[in-house]
């Protein structure tokens, strides 16, 4: 049986518009009802559309020869790099979270999947530059509301219920750097409509749409953005110097370059002076090898290069970088208790591909961006003579991207802008066909196939998407159940998400014990039976976790800070938290948590000399870590070795250690179960003189 007339190609192609023009609504998308409120939805909201597009695409594909796949060379190497993602994945170290990815970062194979088949139906549906204009104008669109969104949190307007990352902007991203990059990408868009269009007002629109790109690219700081933004301007700029013919728009050009590098000179002149320190560029300037965060940037690229020597041709599987991290972990990043020490990202792109996907990967990947230019360049050299060549600005976008990649990495919105632009440049490369092919042949549909289509189709978004985002709910409502001092029902909507057995599992159960070791007490459970048997719970979730992923050290750690809480409701379960800290170490051995836990569940056994060794251990590792010095501290002190804990104070204010009240509160109470008084009273004098100053 076939149709003929109710399912139309026409129909059938504004369907499939309507769906690409809906996965531009991305960005704008947040939901606090979910665990990771700025990922979730995103994610989920994309894949979904995405599976319909390519259900109509196919339906579209089977009733109009004119759409059915044309592929090029750029379109082969993202294919490629679909392939690659998908094999290292199975060959990696945790295929499953490689398969399926995070609810942190929603990534994985199936997102990849679901990008490439976005940007494949996208490079064969729209066929004329007109249609693509359009679609890029709509994309503008929706960025000019994420940046109105953004100016909203800077104003603290009363719509604006999202709050920025401190003075930097995050909008509903929620990151800062992730609405750098995607402004910038937005900026070039612009230039390329301010060129392409023709009437004047739209001109004008593009013309100030793209200054308000920049004005938020600044306000976000983005250190990476900015650079790249100031670098791929100033080239923008110095091509159409040289190349352009009229001498009029030359001199605007060579006004243009004069400006930018003025302007750079005058910023980093003025680098010191006070109004430096709160405006836009105050990161920008102050980028130092020194500086904590940069500092942190370099190990964790020192510890990439080390973990990929050791799998250099496969990689580690897509969303393993936590593995290879760990491994080669630099203790000087943690140096207090504030420090992000849990690196799931290079922050650095070519290390996140070649750590997940090996020098194969690495290779096709970088073959994508080789492609896409050579395509850009010779549509260059065809136009030599045609001022501003949309060929350039879509340079500067995949060149802008690039280079802001090296700072960080990409996120949904900037992941669906980017493959856009490519699917982009994937027309062009085959513009010319496009323009020579006839109109569609209708061929009749097999209702079948339509139906079967149909059933798959709903049996992927149930499964991939649906289960998982109920099983996401339920764990939102346990967390806030939590919260709101209902521990034993939270514990309920936990066990309930987690015997979903989605790929949501894994940081369901963290979350679990998150909440069991901050609530898991007599303030919330009446009962100890009730008390231990949520902790036998823990145990046995995060165990799971251990066994699925085997080599996510931070699972072990999560298992031992378990056993610590829990020590003194069971003797045995020191030694529990001894014998997975041993097997942490061989995975992780200069993490410092770990022998934090080590010493703490040796001084639960009661064999502080051990507990001593492991903080010693720790503090040898990164001696200006001050939380591993207060451990040791501690230990002195229990052990009633009273002198070796005076003078490991004075070895912290060597390292820094800021003597507020809060440390002297914090000192006070550890020297006052010492034998001799003669610290405390010193400490206590300190106290008084520091607040009669302050009274002052």
């Amino acid at each position: 049986m076939t149709i003929n007339q109710t399912l139309t190609a026409k129909i059938l192609k504004y369907s499939l518009w309507g769906c690409l023009y809906l996965i531009l609504l991305v960005p704008l998308l947040v939901s606090s009802k979910f665990i990771f409120p700025f990922i979730t939805l995103k994610t989920i909201y994309f894949r979904i559309i995405v599976e319909i597009a390519a259900f109509l695409y196919l339906l579209l594909a089977l009733s109009a020869v004119h759409y059915r796949p044309k592929i090029n060379q750029l379109l082969w190497f993202i294919l490629g790099f679909g392939a690659i993602v998908f094999l290292t994945s199975l060959s990696g170290v945790n295929p499953y979270r490689s398969l399926w990815g995070t609810i942190e970062r929603g990534e994985g194979f199936l997102f990849i999947a679901h990008l490439i088949v976005f940007c494949f139906i996208l490079s064969q549906t729209f066929k004329n530059r007109s249609e693509w204009l359009t679609f890029f104008s709509a994309s503008i669109a929706v960025s000019i509301l994420v940046a109105l969104y953004a100016l909203g949190q800077k104003y603290g307007v009363a719509w604006v219920i999202i709050n920025s990352a401190g003075d930097r902007l995050t909008s509903t991203l929620g990151n800062a750097s992730y609405l750098g990059a995607y402004a910038l990408g937005h900026f070039w868009l612009c230039l390329l409509l301010f060129w392409q269009r023709k009437e004047i007002w739209w001109k004008i629109i593009f013309g100030l749409a793209a200054l308000f790109e920049i004005y938020i690219l600044f306000a976000t700081q983005t250190r990476g953005a900015m650079i790249a933004f100031m670098l791929t301007l100033f080239c923008y700029f110095l091509i159409y110097f040289i190349t352009l013919k009229n001498k009029k728009i030359k001199k605007i050009f060579l006004s243009g370059l004069v400006l930018i590098i003025a302007a750079i000179i005058f910023i980093f002149i003025n680098k010191n002076a006070a109004w430096m320190s709160h405006g836009p560029f105050q990161r920008l300037v102050s980028i130092s090898p020194h500086a904590v965060t940069v500092e942190s940037r370099l190990y964790a690229i020192d510890s990439s290069w080390r973990a990929w020597q050791d799998r250099f041709l496969l990689g580690y599987g897509w969303e393993n970088y936590n593995v290879a991290f760990n491994k080669y972990f630099h203790p000087e990043i943690y140096r207090d208790n504030g420090s992000q020490i849990w690196f799931d990202r290079a922050h650095n792109t070519v290390f996140d591909v070649a750590i997940a996907t090996g020098i194969v990967g690495l290779i096709i990947y970088l073959g994508i961006y080789v492609s896409a230019f050579r395509i850009l360049l010779a549509l260059m050299r065809e136009n030599y003579y045609h001022n501003f060549n949309p060929s350039l600005a879509v340079l500067a976008f995949l060149s802008a991207h690039f280079i802001q990649n090296i700072f960080v990495f990409d996120s949904l919105p900037t992941y669906v802008m980017l493959f856009s632009v490519l699917a982009f440049v994937a027309f062009l490369a085959s513009e010319k066909k496009h323009s020579q092919q006839t109109a569609a042949i209708k061929k009749p549909i097999n209702l079948y196939a339509l139906i079967v289509g149909f059933f798959v189709l709903l049996a992927l978004i149930s499964n991939l998407n649906l289960k998982p985002a109920q099983a996401n709910l339920k764990g939102i409502e346990g967390l806030k159940k939590t919260y709101n001092g209902h521990f034993p029902s939270a514990i309920q909507n936990f066990d309930q998400a987690i015997k979903m057995n989605t790929y949501q599992t894994p940081e369901l159960r963290q979350k679990l014990a998150d909440s069991i070791l901050s609530h898991n007490n007599k303030d919330y459970v009446s009962d100890e039976a009730d008390i231990k048997r949520n902790f036998e719970y823990a145990f046995q979730a995060i165990s799971d976790n251990i066994k699925a992923a085997p080599n996510d050290v931070q699972n072990y750690i999560y298992l031992m800070v378990l056993y610590n809480a829990a020590s003194y409701l069971d003797a045995n379960y020191a030694q529990q938290a001894i014998i997975y800290g041993n097997q942490a170490l061989a995975l992780s051995p200069t993490r410092q948590q770990i022998y934090f836990e080590l010493g703490r569940a040796k001084i639960n056994q009661g064999n502080v000399a051990a507990a001593i060794k492991d903080f010693q251990s720790a503090v040898a590792l990164y001696p200006k870590n001050l939380d591993a010095h207060w451990n040791l501290l501690t230990a002195y002190v229990i052990s009633e070795q009273d002198q070796l804990a005076v003078d490991e104070y004075q070895r912290m204010l060597s390292f820094g250690l800021s003597e507020d009240n809060g440390t002297l509160e914090r000192a006070i109470k550890l020297f006052s179960g010492m034998r001799t008084s003669h610290a405390v009273v010193n400490l206590y004098q300190r106290l008084l003189k520091l607040n009669s100053n302050n009274a002052k």
